[in-house]
C-alpha cells in the first residue's frame, strides 16, 4: 500500500491541476499589439458594469475553419471579461442545427448566410448562422454577423460602455456645398452610427453649433461664404472639433492625357489660420494602386494593360496616434502634400499619414497620362504628409484633416481597403470621444501576427510546453508526499516522548 501512495498522490494532484485550470482562465500573449489581451478601457469598463450580462454565441456546424477559430477566440475573450466583472456572466454558445433554433436564432437578430459548400464532388447550397446577441440587465444588443474583420473586443466593449451611457454624442454633417452624400459613404455611417447620432447639417446664421461633438466637411465641391467660415471659427475657439476631407486635387485618369486642377473652396486659407497649408500641388507615388488600361483596338492588340497609377497613392506610412494606431494602409485616388506654418492661433500641428520614401509631388498644371512611364526624378519629395491633425490643449478645439474624399465613397471600397473606412471612423469617433475606445477597432484576429522568435526561441517554448503540466503535477506530488512524511515523523516522534 505505501508504494501505491506517490500513484494516488499523482492522481490527486492532476485532478487538482485540471480544476483549477476550469476555474481559472490564463493564457500568455506574445502579439505585437496584445492581441489576446483586454485593453485598459475593457477592463475599466466591464470593472464599472454593476448588472447581470449574458452573451449567446450562434454558431453552425458548416462553418469555416477560420470562423471556428474566430468563435473559439470570441468565447476565450468573453472568459477575461467574465474574470473581471464582479456579477453574473454567463457564456452559452449554439449550434443552430435544429430548425427550431433557427428560427429563434432569426427572431433574435441573427442573419442568415447563404454558402455553397462541396461535397463528395457535388455543390451544395447551405444556410449558415455565426452572431451573437448580449445581454446587459435588460437591455439586448445584436451582432448579426461575426466576420473575419469583425472587432470582437471593441464591439463588445462598445455595448458595455452604451449602457452605461445612454446619450451619444450628435455628429453634424455639412450639406449645401456639393459634399458627398450620406448614401454614398453608408460604410463609414455604418461604422459611426453605433456610438453617435447623426445629422445633416446646413450652415446659416441662426443654427447652434454647440449641440454638435464634431462637425465633418466631406468633399465640398462648391465654395464657403465668408459667413460660414466665421461661424466655423467661433466653433472651433470654443472647443469644436472638426473632421475635413476635401478633394483639393481633382483628375481623371484615361487613355488620353488630361490636366489636373485644384478645387478650392475656401477651406484652404481659413485652415492656414491655425497653422496647416494645403499645397496647390498633386502627390505621387511608386507605392499605387493598379488601373486597368485599354488602348484602342488596332490590329497589334487590344487587351486591358495593368499599370501602376503614381497619382493613387498608397499610403502606409502613420504616426503613433490614436487615430492610425494599427492601421495597414488607405488607398487614396488623387491627395495634396500639407505642411506645417507659424500661427498665432495656439494649435498644434501633427502629421497623421505620409506617403512612401519614393513619392514627390507635380505642381499645377499637372497633365495626367495614364500610359507615360514614370521616372526616378519624379519621385523628387518623399514623405509628404496628407492626413494631418491640429489640436489646442487649452480650448479642447480639434482639427482632423485629409486631403482626398474620394477615398471613402463605398464604391471606392473593397476587403483590401477596410483601412479606408477605419482611417475615417478612428478619426471622427476620437474626435467625439476620449475614452479611448478607438484602441480596439483594428485589434482584428485574422491579421495580426505574433512577434516574430528565434528557432532556438521557438525550440524552448515547445519543450517548455510539453514538459512544464506533467512538471508540475511531479511537484504537486512531491511537496505533498513530503508533507505527508513529516507529519508522520511528527507523529512518530511524539509517541516515543
Amino acid at each position: 500500500m505505501k508504494k501505491q501512495r506517490p500513484l494516488s498522490n499523482c492522481v490527486l494532484a492532476l485532478l487538482a491541476v485540471n480544476i483549477l485550470s476550469c476555474l481559472l482562465f490564463v493564457r500568455l500573449d506574445v502579439t505585437s499589439n496584445r492581441q489576446y489581451s483586454l485593453s485598459p478601457v475593457s477592463k475599466s469598463i466591464i470593472a464599472r458594469v454593476n448588472e447581470d450580462i449574458s452573451v449567446d454565441l450562434y454558431m453552425s456546424s458548416g462553418l469555416s475553419r477560420e470562423e471556428r477559430r474566430l468563435g473559439k477566440e470570441f468565447v476565450h475573450l468573453l472568459k477575461e471579461y467574465r474574470g473581471i466583472h464582479r456579477h453574473r456572466f454567463s457564456i452559452n454558445v449554439i449550434t443552430p442545427n435544429t430548425e427550431e433554433d433557427q428560427l429563434m436564432a432569426l427572431e433574435r437578430g441573427i442573419e442568415l448566410v447563404s454558402r455553397e459548400t462541396v461535397d463528395r464532388d457535388m455543390v451544395q447550397l447551405r444556410t449558415i448562422l455565426f452572431g451573437a446577441t448580449i445581454r446587459v440587465g435588460n437591455r439586448v444588443t445584436v451582432i448579426p454577423r461575426i466576420m473575419p474583420f469583425t472587432p470582437l473586443e471593441y464591439e463588445f466593449t462598445r455595448v458595455l460602455k452604451e449602457n452605461r451611457e445612454t446619450v451619444k454624442p450628435v455628429i453634424g454633417l455639412v450639406t449645401g456645398h456639393g459634399e458627398i452624400h450620406p448614401n454614398d459613404i453608408s460604410l463609414v455611417i455604418g461604422e459611426i452610427y453605433p456610438v453617435a447620432e447623426i445629422e445633416s447639417l446646413f450652415m446659416h446664421p441662426r443654427v447652434d453649433l454647440s449641440r454638435y461633438k464634431v462637425i465633418c466637411i466631406i468633399g465640398p465641391a462648391d465654395s464657403f461664404s465668408p459667413l460660414e467660415l466665421d461661424l466655423l471659427e467661433e466653433y472651433v475657439e470654443r472647443g469644436g472639433r472638426l473632421f475635413i476631407a476635401l478633394n483639393h486635387a481633382v483628375g481623371k485618369a484615361g487613355l488620353t492625357p488630361t490636366y489636373g486642377f485644384i478645387n478650392r473652396v475656401g477651406i484652404e486659407e481659413w485652415l492656414e489660420h491655425f497653422g496647416l497649408r494645403i499645397k496647390y500641388d498633386f502627390i505621387v507615388d511608386r507605392n499605387s494602386n493598379v488601373v486597368s488600361i485599354t488602348r484602342p483596338p488596332s490590329f497589334l492588340s487590344s487587351f486591358p494593360r495593368r499599370l501602376n497609377f503614381p497619382y493613387a497613392p498608397v499610403i502606409v506610412d502613420f504616426s503613433k496616434h490614436l487615430i492610425t494606431e494599427n492601421l495597414r494602409a488607405i488607398s487614396l485616388e488623387y491627395a495634396s502634400s500639407i505642411e506645417a506654418i507659424p500661427s498665432p492661433a495656439g494649435y498644434t500641428f501633427t502629421w497623421l499619414a505620409k506617403s512612401s520614401s519614393m513619392s514627390g509631388v507635380k505642381e499645377i498644371p499637372v497633365v495626367i497620362n495614364s500610359l507615360q512611364t514614370t521616372k526616378s526624378h519624379d519621385f523628387n519629395k518623399s514623405k509628404r504628409t496628407v492626413a494631418a491633425l491640429l489640436g489646442n490643449e487649452q480650448t479642447g478645439g480639434a482639427i482632423v484633416t485629409i486631403t482626398n474624399a474620394d477615398f471613402m465613397q463605398d464604391a471606392f471600397y473593397s476587403p483590401t481597403r477596410h483601412d479606408n473606412i477605419n482611417f475615417v471612423a478612428n478619426a471622427i469617433e476620437w474626435l467625439a470621444d476620449d475614452s479611448g475606445l478607438i484602441n480596439l477597432r483594428n485589434k482584428y484576429v485574422t491579421r495580426q501576427p505574433v512577434t516574430p522568435v528565434t528557432y532556438l526561441a521557438r525550440a524552448t517554448l515547445q519543450v517548455i510546453n510539453l514538459l512544464l503540466p506533467p512538471l508540475l503535477v511531479g511537484l504537486i506530488a512531491l511537496w505533498a508526499r513530503q508533507k505527508k512524511r513529516r507529519k508522520r515523523l511528527r507523529r512518530m516522534y511524539s509517541n516515543e516522548l
